[in-house]
């Protein structure tokens, strides 16, 4: 049924010509202008440009500007007069009033999704009936889609609502206050919301509320946008995804909730930023993620929000990472507050930008998988050299660094890299270590590195390799309980982890998986066996060299 209702006659202009139109109202009473937004059935979104008369036919008619660049058919323009103006070529239609739809209001949509339906519109729903408690007190418990529809029914007691793709226009004449009193989050994503001043007049009325979501929407940016902001002060959390604002466009959107704490920008085919210095002063978490972004120098107009904590950069085109305000070895001014940074799926390749990010102060939290860069080296090294490049980081792809593997990882970095900084003017002899400027910027945390754990031995310096053969290593797998097996020389790679050591020794020993315990002894040093207690560690990690020796036991 169709939600335009005629009631009475008013004048319009047209370009060429003074017509009768009629006045279109919705069912609620409320008035249908130009620059409200349909949809249809079939979920194609417009916004409507012109409403009136197009002769020679006669009736009303919807002239609208489609979302999609090639769904009309025109730009505005009929029989040479020119109704309305479209963004595209190809955007502009006339459509009866009768076939899309104007809007419902907020409460209506809320209602609709999370109000008490009768059993006609539940349709058949069969619950279950469960008696809890024994003896005098017994209490009958429904559970099921009716139980939760009448639980949903209680308006009053929502703190969450999500109406996302209803056709919501605006507040309508209820008071929500009343009606929704506690919402704390609302997902108003994909809807017919036309303008700002529409979601202001939801927004005021809801005093709790803290997160909104207005994803999927197309709402011009108000001429006057501080005019509204005293309707956005308890806004803390904004989701303005698939919006297609500029950069700039949201900066000024940004006056609006002067409090927010939480921004996500996502998918919005940004490709540069602006200077966002005066604005977003309370930012603490910004998500900008699948956008088109490629140079660092855009998101450096992010460096000086004061409260930043939480950058997410995923999905862009970011192909380095670089502070020039200070030298490699120093901290830079830019994001002071800033812990944790995802930059997952760029174009990073270069360990550059990973010594460049140690320039941080406050970093702790970093993801950086599906980049160039970690095709370099397997998982495990990449890992490593991240935690030994990166001082202040407690968490590696959402994986806790402990202190154990922050020393075998810096260790391991000092030994790989051993003979490179002898060669560049590095000497065990503090008063003759002098390696080259080069070698620094290359290595910056070297020096600091050397003067947590000392400087490697010649012995130490690993020759590292590419090829899988040129890191083999030969050990003995010795089991004190299966003395017939013997002890059982091994190739194996300095990658391979104790998880598929440990397997391979239940293959060769029929070892009891439940309490087998693995430890190794080194050739070169006399002392008891060192335990190797962590499956997801490396051989590299624990330092083993051709000729030690595995032991089993359980």
């Amino acid at each position: 049924m169709s939600l335009w209702e005629i009631v009475s006659v008013a004048k319009i202009n047209s370009p060429k010509s003074k017509m009768d139109a009629s006045e279109l109202r919705r069912k609620d009473g409320s008035l249908v202008v130009v620059g409200d937004r349909i949809v249809t059935d079939d979920e194609h979104y417009a916004t409507i440009k012109y409403i009136g008369e197009v002769p020679p036919t006669k009736g009303l008619w919807l002239g609208v500007d489609w979302d999609e660049p090639n769904r009309g058919k025109h730009d505005g323009t009929h029989n040479n007069i020119k109704y309305f103006t479209t963004r595209y070529e190809k955007s502009g239609s006339f459509v009866r009033p009768q076939k899309v739809n104007t809007g419902i209001t907020f409460i209506s949509a809320v209602r609709d999704r999370y109000g008490l339906k009768s059993e006609h519109d539940a349709g058949v729903i069969t619950d279950e009936l469960f008696v809890v408690g024994t003896g005098k007190t017994t209490v009958v418990e429904m559970v099921g889609a009716k139980s939760l529809n009448l639980r949903q029914s209680k308006l009053a007691d929502l703190l969450e609502v999500d109406v996302k793709g209803l056709p919501i226009y605006g507040a309508g004449q209820d008071d929500l206050s009343t009606l929704t009193p506690n919402l704390v989050e609302v997902n108003l994503g994909k809807n017919l919301l036309s303008s700002w001043k529409s979601v202001a007049e939801i927004v005021r009325q809801l005093p709790k509320l803290t997160n909104l979501i207005l994803s999927l929407n197309r709402l011009p940016v108000p001429k006057d946008v501080e005019s509204l902001s005293s309707d956005f002060t308890h806004i803390k959390s904004l989701k303005l995804n698939f919006t297609f604002y500029t950069w700039q466009e949201l900066l000024e959107c940004s006056k609006m909730v002067k409090n927010l704490e939480s921004l996500s920008f996502c998918f919005n085919s940004l490709s540069s930023l602006h200077d966002s210095t005066g604005y977003l002063n309370h930012l603490r978490n910004l998500a900008i993620e699948n956008n088109n972004i490629s140079s660092w120098k855009d998101v450096l107009y992010l460096g000086h929000l004061p409260r930043l904590e939480t950058l997410s950069l995923n999905e862009n085109q970011i192909d380095s990472i670089e502070f020039p305000d200070v030298d490699v070895t120093e901290k830079t001014s830019f994001f002071p507050k800033l812990k944790t940074l995802y930059i997952l799926r760029n174009k990073i390749s270069q360990w550059s930008s990973v010594n460049e990010l140690n320039k941080l102060k406050s970093l702790c939290d970093v993801m950086m998988l599906f980049n160039p860069i970690n095709d370099t080296h397997t998982p495990e090294t990449v890992r490593q050299l991240m935690i030994a490049k990166i001082s202040t980081l407690t968490l590696l792809s959402r994986t806790e660094i402990l202190p154990e593997e922050r020393k075998g990882s810096e260790i391991d970095y000092l030994k790989r890299f051993g003979e490179e900084w002898r060669k560049s003017g590095g000497s065990q002899k503090e008063e003759e270590n002098n390696p080259s400027p080069d070698f620094i910027k290359e290595h910056p945390r070297y020096l600091e590195l050397i003067k947590k754990w000392g400087a490697p031995e010649d012995s130490e310096f690993k020759q590292i390799s590419s090829k899988l053969k040129d890191n083999l290593i030969f050990v003995k797998i010795a089991c004190p309980q299966n003395t017939a097996k013997g002890v059982v020389e091994k190739k194996l790679p300095q990658t391979m982890t104790v998880q598929k050591v440990r397997a391979l020794v239940q293959r060769l020993f029929q070892a009891d998986a439940s309490t087998l315990q693995l430890s190794y002894s080194r050739q070169k040093m006399e002392g008891p066996n060192v335990e190797m207690d962590n499956d997801l560690r490396q051989l590299s990690y624990y330092s083993i060299e051709s000729g030690d020796t595995i032991y089993a036991k359980w």
